[in-house]
């Protein structure tokens, strides 16, 4: 019991400065799909594309809630498509440019693929909720 105690309360002080982001998609014009939205917890991981957290959620209505759960403290990154025609890849034409629906956090206004930083936010302790428009 000696050793239950300490690691059980080192468990809910890492838990205690989680915090749950909230992600509300908006707009969605066509409703099929899925939704693939990746959330990242640093540049070398945005860049890997490793990220963090991930899920993939059934579009069924124009405005469309996800939760990232947990997150610890930190700076992350979010990036979503919907994939309309389900082969599980953000379609382009032959110039690159995206020919799904697609969102970052901070809804930028960019020229190419975002960094890291352009689409960074920042989660403290206390739950969130982001809006991410989809294009």
């Amino acid at each position: 019991m000696k050793t239950l105690l300490p690691a059980l309360t080192s468990l809910y002080c890492i838990s205690a400065t989680a915090a749950n982001v909230e992600i509300v998609f908006s707009d969605i014009s066509s409703l099929r799909g899925e939704l693939y939205i990746a959330a990242y917890n640093s540049a070398d991981a945005f860049t890997q594309k490793q990220a963090f957290q991930s899920q993939i959620i059934r579009v069924y209505k124009s405005n469309q809630t996800a939760v990232l759960a947990d997150l610890p403290a930190g700076d992350y990154s979010v990036m979503a498509f919907q994939d309309l025609d389900a082969n599980r890849t953000l379609n382009s034409n032959m110039m690159g440019i995206p020919t799904e629906p697609y969102g970052f956090s901070t809804n930028p206004h960019l020229m190419g693929p975002p960094s890291f930083d352009a689409i960074r936010f920042t989660v403290g302790e206390d739950d969130m909720s982001i809006t991410i428009n989809m294009e």
